[in-house]
């Protein structure tokens, strides 16, 4: 895993504690089934490409082949598309059937396939490694986009583009993923995507704190930027995932990234982080950041801070069974151990 050191300097070593493995195996319990779906215990149970994505990348992070396999087995079986290497979004336990839509999601797509290129590597199995740049060359086929200037991530293969406007998701760019695959298919349309990303994120900030939202719309013809219709103005439980994607992938000095600790912190010292805000208006949620916001928080806090900085991450237990929440604390106490390896 390669998170460039711009970012990363001068943060204090021994933080977080514990390992990828003790993390893993928290999270396994709670929210793997004995089938390999991972669970998602605050939506009714479903299960997303997103979550088993995570579950596969912890999964190799811990040295948990058993449990790679059978989280691997169940997404071929339960989510993969039928024309293609990519995976329905979600499957409904409960449904009849399970699986209704079959447009994809790009983030677990793109998870899915950092995690079987990194098992290959790992456990030298190359059927691992040309499994997961097969998804690649597929999403790069389905989703990537150029728009005038700029090269984008769609969500999903369908649903976001109209003749008029494009809407995206910058959560969904996973930049130590795009790395990584883009350096495997040695393409340099996937550095274009990074490099664009994080121009667009400068740009697309909004409200008092300059913030990127869940959903950006963008206008085809001007370029023009403006929050999404039809979803909720707020910078949130989606782009929560914006700042940990950045510190992660070496962009801990983004202004973004500087904005999301800025605003997590802005109550004081000890004082409860805001779950999320409405932008433009400035609207705070009327509760409290879960440990997994909190999670990002500290690490945003930590890379803004610089020099010297420490910050005592949540443990995955803390996430009380939430499993978006855990998930979280998971992924940002991997990006920690990464940033003090560079």
């Amino acid at each position: 895993m390669a998170a460039g050191a711009v970012g990363a300097m001068g943060i204090a070593q021994g933080s977080p504690a514990g390992s990828d493995a003790e993390d893993w195996n928290v999270f396994r319990t709670r929210f793997l089934a004995p089938d390999g779906r991972v669970v998602d215990t605050g939506n009714r149970n479903v299960s997303h490409s997103e979550g088993q994505g995570y579950g596969l990348y912890g999964a190799v992070r811990a040295d948990d082949r058993q449990a790679f396999q059978r989280i691997l087995a169940w997404t071929l079986a339960s989510l993969k598309r039928p024309n293609d290497n990519l995976f329905a979004w979600r499957f409904t336990p409960d449904g009849t059937p399970p699986v209704t839509d079959l447009n994809n999601a790009s983030d677990g797509d793109l998870m899915i396939a950092w995690a079987l290129v990194e098992a290959g590597r790992k456990w030298r199995h190359p059927e691992y490694t040309q499994r997961g740049l097969a998804i690649a060359r597929d999403l790069q086929r389905l989703c990537f986009l150029n728009l005038g200037r700029r090269w984008l991530l769609l969500p999903g293969a369908y649903g976001f583009r109209a003749a008029n406007r494009v809407v995206v998701n910058l959560s969904y760019i996973i930049l130590p993923a795009l790395q990584e695959l883009g350096r495997e298919l040695r393409d340099a349309t996937w550095t274009r995507v990074e490099m664009d990303a994080l121009g667009l994120l400068e740009e697309a900030r909004f409200g008092q704190w300059q913030l990127p939202p869940d959903w950006l719309e963008i206008q085809a013809d001007t370029g023009a930027l403006r929050i999404a219709r039809n979803w909720p103005p707020r910078f949130s439980f989606d782009a929560v995932r914006i700042p940990l994607n950045l510190c992660w992938g070496g962009s801990g000095a983004h202004a973004v990234v500087r904005a999301c600790a800025d605003f997590w912190t802005h109550r004081g010292p000890g004082a409860p982080m805001p779950a999320w805000t409405e932008l433009p208006s400035g609207v705070l949620a009327p509760y409290p950041a879960n440990p997994g916001i909190r999670a990002v928080g500290l690490l945003s806090k930590a890379l803004r801070d610089g020099a010297g900085a420490r910050a005592v991450l949540p443990r995955v237990a803390q996430a009380q069974g939430e499993y978006y929440s855990a998930a979280l604390v998971m992924l940002a106490r991997m990006a920690w151990r990464d940033l003090l390896r560079v």
